[in-house]
């Protein structure tokens, strides 16, 4: 029997490709579809589900330490981008500090 190819954190192998577009494709069908309703993004909703996803997965399947790694980077590039949101929302509001 020949060995099936895993992926890796450094690259997916041929089933992980076809898992990963299957899986960006739905989620970019969620995404236009909340758009079009109105729905505004939600970072503390984004973050809750990455660790509540996060948990039941290592729970489950005693994720290894690097698979563990790689959420927390994920989930603090996600709370990196609702920072820099919040700094942009509040430069304009002291920009008319400045010029009074």
């Amino acid at each position: 029997m020949a060995q099936v190819k895993k992926s890796t954190l450094q690259q997916l192998s041929p089933t992980g490709e076809l898992i990963s577009d299957g899986f960006l494709s739905a989620a970019k069908g969620h995404a236009a579809k909340a758009i079009q309703e109105g729905s505004q993004a939600n970072v503390n909703k984004a973050i809750e589900l990455l660790v509540k996803s996060t948990t039941v997965i290592t729970e489950r399947y005693n994720l290894p330490r690097d698979l563990r790694d790689s959420m927390l980077a994920a989930t603090a590039e996600v709370l990196k981008l609702a920072h820099k949101e919040e700094v942009a929302k509040q430069e304009p509001a002291k920009e008319p500090e400045k010029a009074a």
